[in-house]
């Protein structure tokens, strides 16, 4: 995959000082070290783009004006001691600052010992000849430091214009307020984004009704220019796929109130849904090392065998409306054949980063299909550690639906198995699940289903860093996809298909 510039990482890194970081400096001296923070990375962001070509006239300069005065001193015959230095032409900031170096030094040395025997020169015109060197050698000394302050940087690239503006307390009170029974009598008293995750923007809310009570809230919205516009990463898709999920009963999980799809003066669709009780355990990056009790991790077994008992009979309106209704007389293999062949499509037609990676696990996922004749199951995706909530030692909710897809169970199993065997013995996990219910599990196809999963995150992952290479997205998380979680899950695919590979 294309590897992203130091200057894409320099101008996202200013834009979250200067709208992150810096508003929320409340003491003089925070203010004076953002303000300072600022200023070093708008230098680094100008030496990558636009000094090295000024870096290169000065090396240029300072070779003439060593040659100038190790002439001077021939002529008159003064002994210098100091090496010529001999660097090659180089283009970058990074080794023209080292040439810079060199000639600095030797240029200060010749030039302190030809003033300091300015009385052995031969006459005057020779010392008239050193007084305008050494003014040659002041003026290039100081040109390139007052330069560089004043050397514009070009425009970012411009984002595409946007229908509205982020998600404020105002434009939620708006929309409630146009969904709600009690019209214009509900108010917001509270909202506050949530930060981390990286597929959605998420926030909570507080907002009273007509009789004075108030409600707790959670809303997901899309990224104005989301990773994903296929399946449930759309906000409208996983909206739909949770109000049927939860009619059935059969997990903890949030009821999706309201949607917002192309609501006025928002930069992209959200919805509504209900606050649940509990915390969750860990992150997704910290969740290897994180204490989490026993208890959990068997109950996410528990969990997730019920998920996979749910009949897709359930699912019919919301797979014909948004999905595909053909799934519903599929067996697992060929449910596999074909997502895998959706993907290939996706991955080609929507202008992603060119990635070799990519084409050979496309390639390989479709010559490892395992066989498999039973009937699909609704599979959550990223049912991990940071997508449950706790409470008293059981879950209280599942979130973030949206990797759902309709497949294997062992998908769900695969993609969780890096982090849960970190807890507790894997065998036993998958014992677990199958005693509450699960299907009997084909550990051996672990692997493939494993690789699907990264297939996928790598396909969005590349499309989030384009949008970061672009500028059409300055968001800071980018570059942690790009960073860590589009590496990690790289490598577990590699892993997964050397284990199982065939030519």
């Amino acid at each position: 995959m294309k590897i992203t510039e130091t200057a894409d990482y320099l101008r996202v890194a200013i834009h979250t000082l200067e709208t992150k970081i810096a508003p929320e400096m409340t003491s003089s001296d925070g203010q004076a070290a953002a303000a300072i923070l600022g200023r070093v990375l708008t230098e680094l962001r100008r030496r990558e783009e636009v000094s090295a070509p000024v870096l290169a006239a000065s090396v240029s300069v300072a070779r003439q004006l060593a040659k100038q005065l190790r002439d001077l001193a021939a002529d008159n015959g003064v002994p210098v001691t100091v090496a010529a230095t001999d660097t090659p032409d180089q283009a970058d900031f990074s080794s023209l600052a080292l040439q810079h170096a060199a000639l600095t030094q030797e240029i200060e040395a010749l030039s302190s010992t030809l003033a300091s025997r300015r009385s052995d020169l031969k006459d005057a015109a020779a010392q008239d000849q050193l007084s305008a060197l050494l003014l040659d050698v002041g003026q290039w000394d100081e040109a390139f430091p007052s330069g560089q302050r004043t050397i514009a940087l070009p425009a970012a690239p411009e984002a595409p214009p946007l229908p509205g503006e982020s998600l404020s307390q105002d434009l939620l009170q708006a929309f409630l307020r146009s969904v709600h029974p009690d019209g214009d009598k509900v108010e917001i008293i509270e909202f506050k984004p949530i930060p981390g995750g990286f597929g959605k923007q998420t926030s909570r809310a507080t907002y009273r009704d007509a009789s004075g009570v108030e409600h707790f809230v959670i809303i997901r919205k899309s990224d104005p220019t989301p990773m994903a516009r296929k399946g449930a990463f759309l906000v409208d898709y996983e909206f739909h796929l949770l109000r049927d999920v939860y009619k059935t009963g059969i997990l903890p999980m949030a009821e999706p109130l309201w949607l917002a799809k192309d609501f006025p003066g928002v930069d992209a669709d959200f919805y509504v849904m209900s606050a649940l009780p509990g915390a969750v355990p860990s992150s997704f990056l910290g969740a290897a090392s994180a204490s989490i009790p026993e208890e959990i991790i068997l109950d996410m077994a528990e969990k997730m065998a019920k998920l996979h008992q749910m009949e897709l009979s359930h699912l019919t309106a919301y797979l014909t409306a948004y999905d595909n209704p053909t799934v519903l007389n599929e067996t697992i293999e060929d449910c596999y054949r074909r997502l895998i062949g959706e993907w290939k499509d996706y991955y080609e037609q929507n202008n992603h980063l060119p990635s070799p990676f990519v084409v050979y696990l496309l390639d390989w996922l479709d010559r490892n299909i395992p066989p498999n004749d039973a009937s699909p199951v609704l599979v959550h995706g990223d049912f991990n550690v940071h997508n449950v909530l706790v409470d008293n030692g059981r879950i209280t909710g599942v979130l973030d639906w949206e990797c759902s897809n309709i497949g294997a169970p062992e998908q769900d199993l695969a993609y969780i198995r890096p982090i849960i065997s970190q807890h507790i013995d894997w065998n036993r996990f998958i014992d677990h699940y199958e005693a509450s219910g699960g299907r009997k599990i084909n550990r051996g196809a672990m692997d493939f289903y494993m690789a699907f999963a990264a297939m996928r995150l790598c396909v969005i992952f590349n499309k989030g860093v384009k949008n970061l290479q672009d500028g059409v997205n300055s968001d800071i998380r980018y570059g942690i996809i790009d960073l860590d979680l589009t590496p990690e899950f790289m490598k577990q695919a590699l892993v997964c298909t050397l284990k199982n590979y065939s030519q």
